[in-house]
């Protein structure tokens, strides 16, 4: 039975919504999305050197938080009058944080392993985080673990469907 106790994302001991790790968070799902469509639409007869796929996977995360934090800011300017450069300063740090976090757990498997292996980990460890997700908010709301692993199962599902549409129209 689902709990009808409302969730936030607040840091215990305070109080509102916690934007620095929704951003967190945020970069984090986004990315991961992203560099499973870029992975998935790799053949793996033409996979790179480890070295250079590594180099590229970080520096394509680094590339697109940068882009997502200046988007961030010019769209903040146009809805809110601006921001807080303090805020803006700790959400721009989470952005970075979150993308930069789940470049490094995707490359891992291309620190250690070699190839084909390596690509079929890191592609996994990319679908999960989705998925965990969805499994960790059906909890948060207070549903049983059956319930959960259903939602967890559909968001995977979900994440394995966007990144067939972006495979499918290309980079």
């Amino acid at each position: 039975m689902a709990s009808s106790t409302p969730v936030t994302t607040s840091t215990p001991g305070t109080r509102g919504p916690n934007p620095a790790a929704r951003e967190f968070y945020s970069a984090s799902l986004y990315m991961a999305l992203v560099l499973l469509a870029a992975l998935v639409a790799l053949p793996v007869e033409r996979l790179p050197d480890d070295q250079v796929l590594v180099a590229t996977l970080i520096g394509t995360a680094v590339g697109l938080i940068l882009a997502h934090w200046l988007a961030f800011r010019l769209a903040s300017h146009l809805t809110e009058g601006g921001f807080s450069a303090a805020s803006a300063a700790e959400e721009a740090g989470a952005q970075i944080a979150g993308g930069v976090a789940v470049a490094l757990v995707a490359s891992a498997p291309f620190v250690f392993l070699d190839g084909a292996t390596a690509l079929r980990i890191a592609l996994l460890l990319l679908a999960a985080m989705p998925a965990l997700t969805g499994l960790a908010i059906a909890r948060m709301r207070g549903r049983r673990w059956l319930s959960s692993t259903v939602t967890a199962a559909v968001v995977f599902v979900l994440a394995l469907a966007i990144v067939e549409i972006k495979a499918a129209v290309g980079h």
